[in-house]
């Protein structure tokens, strides 16, 4: 019996030993609960090719020139989505009716017109950073019109590059249907590079509940490569 015992605690040990060795070294925050792919997407200099982990239903990849009424607020659109979602080329001259049920999409944006400056953009993210906490609730509605609340903000390393984010989420009442962004900036030779996840859904499913943490999961995987 004595020799029995001492078996089964032998075991029981050794049987405990990966658990408390694995024991908060294994970071969920980098897992996602999707079957994902990897997508290239081809920037001007200064900020080259961009490859990004993207969700395999992404089967979609287009751009275009979001024109505006100032030539300085032209933008550069890239996105990725599902092929059964519509697909809209959103402009500053043509208003466009959002769909009442499901986006899903991916946006990378930056300004039409490119410059080179020397400056510190370490120091232009946080700064950047710190006026967006600031800013009200009036300010992020621009963005998303049915968001009620910042979810979480966060400043974040990925490579080489500094990134403010910010998590926005909303239900509206009347349509039943959550709304959530996340949108990450950073910026590269004082240009804004921005980089953000949409959904609009009424499903309450496991796809908008893990909205945040998978988003945030792709974001890590960014990388770049300058020309």
């Amino acid at each position: 019996m004595r020799n029995f015992s001492q078996l089964s605690l032998a075991v029981l040990i050794f049987c405990l030993l990966p658990a408390c060795q694995n024991k908060g070294t294994k970071n969920t925050f980098l897992e996602s609960k999707e079957n994902s792919q990897r997508v290239d997407f081809e920037l001007p200099k200064p900020f080259g090719q961009i490859s990004i982990s993207l969700p395999q239903r992404y089967d979609t990849v287009f751009h275009w020139v979001d024109y505006s009424d100032c030539s300085s607020c032209h933008k550069v659109k890239y996105r990725a989505q599902s092929k059964h979602f519509i697909i809209q080329h959103e402009s500053g001259f043509i208003s466009e009716k959002i769909p009442e049920d499901s986006i899903e999409r991916f946006t990378i944006n930056h300004h039409l017109n490119l410059e080179n400056l020397k400056v510190d953009d370490k120091t232009s993210i946080k700064s950047t950073h710190k006026q967006l906490t600031l800013a009200n609730m009036n300010f992020w509605q621009e963005i998303c019109m049915d968001c009620q609340y910042i979810k979480f903000d966060t400043i974040t390393q990925i490579g080489s590059h500094t990134f403010s984010v910010f998590g926005l989420e909303g239900y509206d009442s009347i349509q039943k249907r959550w709304t959530k962004f996340t949108i990450a900036k950073t910026y590269i030779h004082g240009n804004s590079l921005e980089f953000r996840f949409e959904l609009a859904t009424k499903r309450n499913d496991e796809q908008q509940e893990y909205f945040f943490k998978n988003s945030m999961y792709y974001l890590q995987s960014i990388q770049f490569e300058t020309h």
